[in-house]
């Protein structure tokens, strides 16, 4: 049973790599997922100890964990890390498209905003002058 401890936490520490070579993130993100990995190891490893061995620490399981890592490590891990990344990278591009159309419409739609503010500080800008020359007109009329 340590052995298969040993492999299933291999095995989640593998999920968090893929997560980091198909998801770039911040060194916080970075910081924050390490420390829920290790809250998953830890809160794993107590249940584990107190369903094997009534919560007695020994020796031996730790060999066993480090022998099930160990193994894990040299059979199954290049392939499930080959699959993990390809899964999550294509579920990133997936989840990803249409916050990119969402983005799109609305670069075009802050472009076409644009262009009319500039219109319209055009247009403000000749405003001034011409309300001066319809007043000059109008006075130069009454008087």
């Amino acid at each position: 049973m340590c052995i298969a401890g040993g492999i299933i936490i291999s095995l989640l520490y593998d999920i968090f790599r893929a997560l980091r070579k198909s998801i770039k993130t911040s060194d916080l993100v970075t910081y924050i997922e390490d420390v829920i990995f290790w809250i998953l190891v830890g809160s794993f490893l107590i249940y584990l100890i107190f369903i094997l061995n009534n919560g007695n620490i020994r020796f031996f399981i730790f060999v066993g964990l480090i022998l099930g890592g160990i193994f894990y490590y040299f059979t199954f891990s290049k392939l499930f890390m080959k699959i993990t990344v390809k899964i999550f990278t294509f579920l990133k591009r997936i989840l990803l498209a249409p916050i990119r159309i969402i983005l799109k419409f609305n670069k075009r739609l802050i472009c076409l905003v644009c262009i009319n503010l500039q219109n319209m500080t055009k247009f403000i800008k000749k405003l001034p002058k011409i309300t001066k020359s319809k007043k000059k007109v109008s006075n130069e009329k009454g008087i």
